[in-house]
């Protein structure tokens, strides 16, 4: 997992979030202290109520990832001999030092503000209709837009109260591109604010559904998780190819699925307003196998399934996420075995030369192949191998 993926994940994005809604509520001058954000039940739901010790564990790494790439650093308030690491009130510590707080501001789109514009914006909320513990919870709330003034851009946000009482089914990014002159991440990381704005214990928008593409070599029966597109499209080409000549496939039977990186292991994956399915359908991938596989795939039912990706720390973590949902997942070895005996040979890169010095080595699956082999073999070698 690269930074830049760690940043993007729901936990970053709430956790860094509200360190910025904090240096908004401060002046520069003001900041003596690095900014202390809780690790708890609250701020990562996905650490405390996961629902298997994977999901936390791949929780834990995106924060981990983070700390490696100098963006904050994991602190406990309690020694370990408190016990496990959520146990231990960890604290999540961001450096106010400016490089840092750009590079969050420029990925989350969270320009700085000055002195001027926070106190228009306090002026602003303490002199509307809103209701009075609205107010106090929007207060230090600020939403900032370049070229555009603190009056603009409150009352665009106050508009949302309309936007919620017409009840459409919308997205988050849907409702900020209606409400801000079609900017459509304004309001990304910022459900806190809508949910306060709206009186509501929640965001009412959520953000987009898991995007899963597929295609279906011959009649499912089974489903192979494919981690890169460049891969994903090779399988696809490999499989017509075989089911054109009548050959046999490794393959065969398969719905082969891509959905970016540890997207695809998220819990809402099988739920049908969790992921949007787009089917690859051509004259070899009958269209008659799509109920037969939505049947399966939203069903409580195990499905026999397996995951193939980069052969690295990142890549079992996905696997062992992915077990979540299908327990009876498996690394796929048609696919690691050809991997494993580059690695062996002596090919492969150190973790750095990918950006993927951040990745923390997982300890166990739970499937066989996975960590009898695999994983043993990357703590030999301590290199990795694509898949591509």
């Amino acid at each position: 997992m690269t930074p830049e993926t760690a940043l993007g994940d729901p936990l970053a994005k709430r956790l860094l979030g509200r360190a910025l809604d904090r240096l908004d509520r401060s002046r520069p001058e003001e900041r003596t202290n690095a900014v202390r954000i809780p690790i708890d039940p609250e701020t990562a739901p996905e650490i405390f109520g996961a629902e298997t010790s994977a999901d936390r564990e791949v929780a834990w790494h995106v924060l981990d990832v983070l700390a490696d790439a100098g963006i904050g650093n994991i602190v406990y308030r309690r020694a370990a001999r408190h016990g496990s690491r959520e146990e231990r009130l960890p604290v999540f510590e961001i450096s106010t030092v400016p490089a840092n707080e750009d590079r969050l501001r420029t990925f989350y789109t969270r320009p700085r503000l000055g002195p001027k514009y926070l106190e228009e914006w306090r002026s602003l909320v303490r002199s509307s209709d809103l209701d009075s513990d609205i107010k106090a919870a929007i207060l230090d709330l600020p939403v900032a837009i370049p070229g555009r003034s603190a009056t603009e851009v409150f009352h665009r946000l106050i508009s949302i109260r309309s936007l919620y009482e017409a009840r459409e089914t919308l997205h988050l990014r849907e409702v900020a591109s209606r409400t801000f002159w079609g900017l459509s991440k304004v309001l990304d990381n910022r459900s806190d604010l809508i949910a306060a704005l709206l009186g509501l214990p929640e965001c009412p928008y959520p953000a987009q559904p898991i995007h899963l593409n597929i295609y279906f070599a011959g009649a499912f029966s089974w489903v192979l998780f494919i981690e890169n597109k460049t891969s994903f499209e090779r399988a696809i080409l490999d499989a017509r190819e075989a089911i054109e000549h009548g050959r046999s496939s490794r393959y065969a039977g398969a719905a082969l699925i891509y959905s970016s990186g540890f997207m695809g292991t998220a819990g809402r994956l099988r739920s049908p307003a969790g992921s949007r399915k787009f089917y690859c359908l051509d004259a070899l991938s009958n269209a008659n196998q799509v109920q037969v596989f939505d049947e399966a795939f939203h069903s409580n039912v195990d499905v026999d399934a397996a995951f193939w990706g980069d052969l690295d720390h990142a890549g079992m973590a996905i696997l062992s996420s992915l077990r979540a949902t299908f327990p009876s997942a498996q690394a796929w070895q048609p696919g690691y075995a050809p991997m494993l005996v580059r690695l062996d040979a002596g090919e492969g890169h150190v973790p750095a030369e990918a950006r993927k010095a951040g990745q923390k080595p997982v300890l166990s699956t739970g499937c066989r192949y996975a960590d009898s082999v695999l994983i043993p073999a990357l703590a030999k070698h301590g290199r990795f191998i694509d898949q591509e």
